[in-house]
């Protein structure tokens, strides 16, 4: 029986408004998305990692950390609002016209987040593929201040009211709460049940829960800050 195929997506545009050029921005005197790119490498369980980007000046950084750039993205898909699902769509496409490649397995994970560890990656899809399952991604748990319970909302009034006041208010501590969760950091995929679904988190899904810290991630000048000051105290690998 042959080895299942992998493939990483890792989508990095180069017009980002909250910081200019964001996914080769220096973070600890590094390009961004090196990180990225350094810790699927060292999973171990990626076949090829494809970065899909509309700038030259990131596709020269992408390729010498390793990764291939076998295309440059189309201009509607390289705006704010073009969605993650066509950008991955995409990538698959292209992959599969040109080069009548279509992996099993595709991780999706953003240069963004550049405290990815590598056996996040590894256990993540470990889990998808002993589980059964058609997606999985990184969990972190919701803290009791952002529980669905207990957040609230503004009336039309401008009045601030809970969302679930009756949920709130029986659930007085934070272990009452139900256990909730967020995203974290990466997700992985059959390609097939994507391109059946037209989803990233399509079909069975399973979470795995990682650490807070891993699953930051770089949007504003103030997360570029954090990120440097984990990385100047040596709380980050």
């Amino acid at each position: 029986m042959s080895q299942p195929s992998t493939l990483a997506v890792v989508p990095a545009r180069g017009g980002s408004k909250s910081i200019p050029l964001k996914n080769i921005r220096s973070l600890g005197g590094r390009p961004l998305i090196e990180y990225v790119l350094e810790a699927i490498a060292r999973s171990g369980v990626v076949d090829r990692v494809c970065v899909s980007t509309d700038d030259e000046r990131i596709a020269a950084v992408a390729r010498s950390a390793g990764a291939e750039v076998p295309f440059l993205r189309p201009s509607e898909l390289a705006d704010d609002r073009a969605p993650t699902i066509d950008v991955v769509a995409h990538a698959l496409e292209w992959l599969d016209r040109h080069e009548q490649y279509r992996p099993d397995y595709v991780l999706l994970v953003q240069p963004t987040e550049p405290f990815v560890k590598p056996s996040q990656i590894k256990d993540a899809l470990d889990l998808l593929r002993t589980r059964g399952a058609d997606s999985a991604i990184t969990v972190v748990e919701v803290p009791r201040n952002y529980h669905p319970y207990h957040v609230r909302m503004v009336d039309q009034d401008g009045w601030l009211e809970f969302a679930d006041e009756d949920a709130h208010y029986a659930h007085s501590t934070r272990q009452d709460d139900p256990p909730r969760w967020a995203f974290a950091n990466l997700y992985w995929f059959r390609r097939e049940t994507f391109l059946e679904t037209r989803r990233i988190e399509g079909g069975r899904r399973i979470g795995l829960p990682v650490d807070p810290v891993s699953a930051l991630d770089i949007n504003t000048a103030e997360d570029l800050r954090l990120a440097e000051a984990l990385i100047a105290a040596g709380n980050v690998p």
